[in-house]
């Protein structure tokens, strides 16, 4: 890993350049500017917007907020004219000459070729939706699918999609991740008949143990049809590829390892994949999961190189080993860890416990830390207890159940990692439990600390101190 922060001269201008915009990006470009004010900073980015809320919008596509236009953080204009950083929207980098300091791009609106000089460059390429090996799943070269089939990763892909439901009533979900639940209910609350596909024995797979995943009824209760332990082997298409090479798949439905289920479309979220081959064919080593090996000052291999975002690899806190899990929260942190760096600082990101949290119609759902399965992967004595409690004083009305599973190190009782479902209040929970992780604390630190209460928020005793005497009893 490259040991030397920078080769930059202090006698001259630096120069900047940041490859991708959105999160990671424009958080990187953006405190680069505030640690040097003099620098030239430019930001490369393919798409025609460069800084929104990804995040959102599923929300859009659910009528909660009524106008895309919301998710824009900035404009181009504003960061150009009020923050004094050159945004090229619709430009793709092609290729990264580390030797010469340049950066080879694309305008794709008159197709010409475009090359940039740096003394410092982000990479920040983020990651692009998994498309599955599946029979009859037409795309083009961009990975864009049409007439019926979608993706959701960015902007476009959200437009297209809300569109496209006005006239359909019925929609499959392949994969019961993040974005799969999420957007069963955004499609549920449009009044689409929804069924979603999942190949695991649980829905949320990735975040959840099974146990906890069969406590979440919402889904079913809603109206969502969930088939488990069920893939998805071919595209059930009406009409086929036209001869000039154009298609229009008219979705009829998929079938299954069980049997063909009819729908006017279909949404594919079965994981995202690095944007990293730029890295990797400019010999910048790749770690986990294909994304770009970083140390904790988002330094690659190659001097003057950066990458950040869902591009990269972030070290988990807890086994101190590189992590890929790319979710806005870390493509923030590491942008700006990564831009403050660029420009002559020597900060340190502190890592990931992977955490992350959804919510499923009135139900939220929360991860941090280790499960007990990948704590035994990573050499820990792991054991687990699960509580279930309430969200506010017995007698105070709308109280809501919350279950809560900690997992935990036999052998100096660290706390390695939760799991909380809950009505309420799993969000800040959870952010408890990611920070006691930080701080490597104990059972006995959760089952002691000092919580507030206030019968509308908690019970007189807070689930998280319950939770952890639950565990100290398995510990003595």
């Amino acid at each position: 890993m490259n040991a030397n922060n920078s080769t930059h001269s202090k006698n001259k201008k630096r120069k900047i350049l940041v490859i991708g915009g959105v999160a990671a990006g424009t958080s990187a470009a953006s405190k680069a500017k505030r640690i040097d004010p003099n620098a030239d900073i430019k930001i490369i980015q393919e798409e025609p917007l460069v800084s929104y809320g990804s995040c959102g919008i599923p929300y859009v596509i659910e009528g909660l907020i009524n106008d895309f236009d919301k998710l824009i953080a900035r404009s181009v204009e504003e960061f150009k004219n009020k923050y004094h950083i050159d945004i090229m929207i619709n430009t793709r980098a092609t290729r990264i000459d580390h030797l010469e300091k340049k950066v080879y791009a694309k305008d794709l609106q008159n197709k010409k070729e475009v090359v940039f000089d740096y003394d410092s460059l982000v990479i920040a390429t983020g990651a692009r939706a998994v498309i599955p090996k599946i029979k009859e799943l037409y795309y083009d070269k961009g990975n864009s699918m049409k007439g019926g089939l979608f993706l959701l990763r960015n902007f476009e892909d959200g437009i297209y999609i809300r569109d496209y439901i006005k006239n359909a009533k019925s929609v499959i979900i392949v994969g019961a991740g993040l974005i799969g639940i999420e957007m069963a209910e955004s499609f549920k609350q449009r009044g689409m008949s929804v069924i979603l596909i999942e190949i695991a024995d649980h829905v949320l797979a990735n975040i959840l143990d099974k146990d906890m995943a069969e406590i979440i009824e919402e889904l079913k209760n809603n109206g969502v049809n969930v088939r488990l332990k069920e893939k998805v082997e071919q595209i059930l298409l009406e009409s086929d590829r036209f001869g000039d090479g154009n298609y229009s798949p008219k979705i009829k439905g998929v079938r299954t390892t069980k049997e063909e289920i009819l729908a006017d479309c279909v949404l594919f979220g079965v994981g995202v994949r690095p944007n990293s081959e730029i890295a990797k064919d400019a010999g910048i080593e790749l770690g986990v999961n294909n994304a770009i090996k970083v140390d904790d000052y988002m330094r690659t291999n190659i001097v003057d190189i950066y990458a950040a975002g869902d591009c990269a690899t972030a070290r988990n806190y807890i086994t101190g080993k590189d992590d890929y899990l790319p979710l806005g929260t870390t493509a923030n942190k590491q942008g700006k860890i990564a831009g403050e760096n660029a420009a002559g600082g020597n900060v340190k990101f502190e890592g990931i416990a992977a955490s992350a949290i959804t919510k499923i119609f009135g139900l939220f759902v929360g991860k941090t830390g280790l499960s007990k399965e990948e704590a035994l992967e990573n050499g820990f004595e792991p054991i687990e207890s699960k509580t279930e409690d309430i969200t506010r004083a017995g007698y105070y009305p709308d109280n809501k159940k919350i279950w809560i599973k900690l997992v935990a190190d036999k052998k100096n009782k660290r706390i390695l990692g939760a799991q909380i479902v809950g009505g309420e209040a799993v969000k800040g929970r959870i952010d408890l439990i990611s920070f006691a992780l930080l701080k490597q604390s104990t059972v006995e630190d959760l089952a002691n600390y000092d919580a507030c209460y206030v019968p509308p928020a908690s019970p007189v005793w807070e689930p998280i101190n319950i939770a952890a005497i639950q565990m100290s009893k398995l510990l003595t």
